[in-house]
């Protein structure tokens, strides 16, 4: 299970990269993201963190970049479909996938297996 943190991590997991390498030290805040990707590789990223993340990159007008903005709700009904997925190596956030398997943009570790019902 995702630790409290975990949609957030999974917000910034959705935008990992160069680019956000780049601003990170750009904005101030190369420390604090390499603080978050080791902390999200061992499963538990401090919400601090995110928080100094988020504060830096809105005093550059990019805000809430650690927030999702949707939430999940299963289907109501009986499930009868079962599918193969790919849940963060980590478990540090809450991203899923089901094309093959994907590795991880923040940590490079590669997605775990795990079988959905639908």
């Amino acid at each position: 299970m995702a630790p409290a943190t975990g949609p957030r991590v999974g917000a910034l997991c959705r935008q990992a990269g160069e680019a956000l390498a780049e601003r990170a030290a750009r904005y101030g805040v190369a420390d604090v993201l390499a603080r978050v990707v080791a902390a999200a590789s061992l499963g538990e990223v401090s919400e601090a963190d995110l928080d100094l993340l988020d504060n830096a990159f809105a005093e550059h007008g990019i805000d809430n970049l650690t927030r999702p903005n949707r939430d999940f709700a299963p289907w109501p009904g009986p499930r009868t479909l079962v599918v193969t997925a790919w849940k963060c190596p980590t478990g540090a956030c809450p991203r899923e996938a089901t094309d093959e398997q994907p590795s991880c943009p923040l940590t490079g570790q590669p997605f775990r297996e795990i079988r959905l019902e639908l």
